[in-house]
């Protein structure tokens, strides 16, 4: 999804490089912006290269000073002494659709999913009370299990993940009562957090196909239903192996719950983009979330 920046904020623009479909690490990279309506905002600044090849630049208060759509940025990189260029496009904006639901609503919409997350077991090469770390582990993503749970049998315990670094395949975890010893066994299970982006960019996706701009809906809570719903169905989803069973159905019925909960939803909608409602803002979004795996 393209980035956006709230107005007069400071933040963080990032973005990966990608090359035969993986992540590259650049030696150098620069980056320059241009305004929507012309005019240098930037010009080949540095940019941060991280370990696994995340690009990053800070924006100052002043670079997100007017709101507008399409700021172009440039970034420049450098591989095996070859220089390349990419063009992305970002927005800067009064306010942004947030997501407002986490796995307990999905939980409470199915229980039967709390004990469905994707888990890994493994037996830790060293740790702490509060660290549990697996060489191994690496070849999950950043952030991968944060937000779930990690379970150390040995101990009949289970605690909150509340970090993982890929890079050394530790995890950040709710004290437990001892520390975690080399060879201990532990049971990771990792949140519905890609299934609750993957709903919410889908709905970002319809309201652009009726028209709307996503950041223009000032309240978030006006799609709770909806996006509840459609996380849901982006569970059961990645659970149903074949076009039959229980969970392939419940895809189905939930995928259309979401559809209903969307069709005639009374939007705060900010037509002016000045922030805020006015007593005619408000409106009816009509159609229906499109069905299919994606």
């Amino acid at each position: 999804m393209k980035q956006q920046f709230l107005a007069e904020t400071p933040d963080t623009f990032r973005t990966y490089i990608y090359e035969n479909n993986l992540k590259a690490v650049p030696d150098s990279a620069s980056i320059s912006i241009c305004r929507p309506a012309g005019g240098q905002l930037v010009s080949g600044a540095s940019m941060v290269i991280g370990a696994d090849g995340l690009l990053s630049f800070e924006f100052t208060a002043d670079d997100n000073l007017v709101p507008w759509l399409d700021y172009k940025a440039e970034v420049e990189y450098a591989i095996a002494s070859k220089t390349h260029r990419a063009v992305l496009f970002y927005d800067v904006v009064r306010s942004r659709l947030a997501k407002v639901i986490t796995d307990d609503d999905i939980f409470a919409e199915l229980p039967q999913l709390r004990d469905r997350g994707w888990s890994v077991s493994g037996t830790a090469e060293s740790g702490s009370q509060t660290l549990i770390i697996d060489s191994r582990l690496k070849r999950f993503g950043d952030a991968y299990f944060t937000g779930g749970v990690a379970e150390c049998p040995a101990k009949a315990e289970t605690r909150e993940i509340r970090d993982f670094d890929a890079s050394t395949g530790t995890l950040t975890v709710e004290a437990f009562s001892s520390a975690v010893a080399p060879g201990d066994k532990y049971l990771l299970t990792r949140p519905f957090s890609r299934e609750i982006q993957r709903a919410f960019e889908k709905i970002e996706d319809e309201l652009k196909r009726l028209g709307k701009r996503p950041h223009l809906v000032l309240d978030s809570h006006d799609l709770r239903e909806a996006h509840i719903y459609l996380s849901v169905a982006e569970a059961c989803k990645g659970l149903a192996s074949e076009n039959k069973g229980i969970w392939w159905e419940l895809w189905k019925e939930y995928e259309a719950k979401a559809g209903a909960a969307y069709s005639g939803l009374r939007l705060k909608y900010d037509y002016s983009g000045d922030g805020s409602i006015t007593g005619a803002e408000g409106e009816l979004a009509f159609g229906s979330l499109k069905a299919g795996r994606r």
